[in-house]
């Protein structure tokens, strides 16, 4: 981790504030906690930004390239949860845990620069305006029924249906072509299935002409074979 030593203008700092849904349109007055205690960090690929169980400082934005947040299991293996792009918080939630503790390892996936926002602002900012505390509610509250989805499907599906349904969630924002943002032995572990069996789907998937595969370039040739297999996961709301 390096402080970079040109430190952003308040300015620029308020910019990426509003660029983030959660405090787009508030005034620089309203974010100046956070504004006047924030810190600029850089991190090359690979740098541990914090890690599981660590005393937790603060929330980051990211402002360029990708973070990663992940565990490792019983096993050693990453279990990734999460992948943030410019302009995402990261670990907002832990903000409010009482613990105080990292609940997840976070990684830089790339070369990147960070906001660090320092707790004790974050929570004078939200106290001080209630809209901020409504669309974290509103958030949190999406990401938990997200979640009720998830252990439900997780619980209920084979594996190929969660190979399947994965794979169009990564094509659902692109084209039929995409590049597969973690390795293959991370996504065996995401899934709950051996990575033997993601091998052996992959390859039989590739056979039947549904998809292709070059390295991790994964295209799809007959996603309505894909989205069968995932009818049971589609809900009305």
């Amino acid at each position: 981790m390096t402080f970079v030593k040109t430190m952003p203008t308040q300015s620029e700092i308020l910019n990426w504030l509003n660029q983030v849904k959660l405090f787009d349109g508030l005034a620089a007055d309203a974010l100046k906690p956070i504004i006047e205690n924030a810190n600029y960090l850089e991190f090359n690929t690979g740098d541990l930004i914090s890690y599981e169980g660590m005393p937790f400082s603060g929330c980051s934005l990211v402002i360029t390239g990708k973070v990663e947040v992940f565990r490792n299991t019983y096993l050693g293996e990453e279990k990734i949860f999460g992948i943030f792009s410019p302009y995402e918080l990261v670990a907002i939630a832990a903000v409010f845990m009482p613990h105080n503790r990292f609940p997840m390892t976070i990684r830089a996936k790339t070369h990147c620069t960070l906001l660090l926002l320092e707790k004790s602002s974050v929570l004078q900012v939200c106290m001080n305006n209630p809209i901020i505390m409504q669309r974290l509610l509103v958030q949190f509250s999406i990401k938990l029924y997200e979640q009720i989805n998830n252990i439900d499907w997780l619980t209920s599906s084979s594996a190929e249906q969660r190979l399947a349904a994965y794979i169009l969630s990564q094509s659902s924002n692109q084209d039929a072509n995409f590049v597969l943002p973690i390795s293959r032995s991370q996504l065996a572990t995401k899934l709950g299935i051996r990575y033997e069996t993601l091998s052996r789907l992959m390859s039989s998937w590739r056979k039947q002409k549904i998809i292709e595969i070059e390295l991790n370039n994964i295209k799809i040739l007959n996603k309505s074979y894909l989205n069968d297999l995932t009818l049971p996961s589609q809900r009305s709301f």
